[in-house]
């Protein structure tokens, strides 16, 4: 499996370094959304806290949420990419192995 797993990862090692930069990317601006989000929430609990200040903290939490949705849509993208060539290298393996068994058939006979 491990094999496999290299094998694959030399023939589309651009496409994994976009998805591992793309997650690399991610994962921060989900904590920061997080935190944005109950900063939003703690100033809806804050009884003297201004209306516009609760409304800059969702527009800046709604602001993290759409950069982190395009970012999304791309890792989906490059993982579905990576999905349709393991398919491929899949069929590959099949395809050789079957030969391969079929020149030893043959050999044996």
């Amino acid at each position: 499996m491990e094999e496999r797993a290299e094998l694959h990862a030399n023939n589309n090692d651009q496409l994994l370094r976009d998805i591992r930069l793309l997650i690399d990317i991610l994962t921060p601006l989900v904590s920061s959304y997080r935190l944005l989000v109950g900063g939003a929430d703690e100033f809806n609990r804050i009884t003297l806290a201004h209306k516009s200040d609760l409304e800059d903290a969702i527009k800046r939490a709604d602001d993290m949420g759409d950069i982190i949705d395009v970012i999304d849509e791309k890792l989906k993208a490059l993982i579905k990419n990576l999905i349709k060539g393991m398919d491929c290298y899949d069929e590959n393996i099949i395809n050789i192995q079957s030969s391969v068994i079929k020149k030893e058939d043959n050999d044996i006979n």
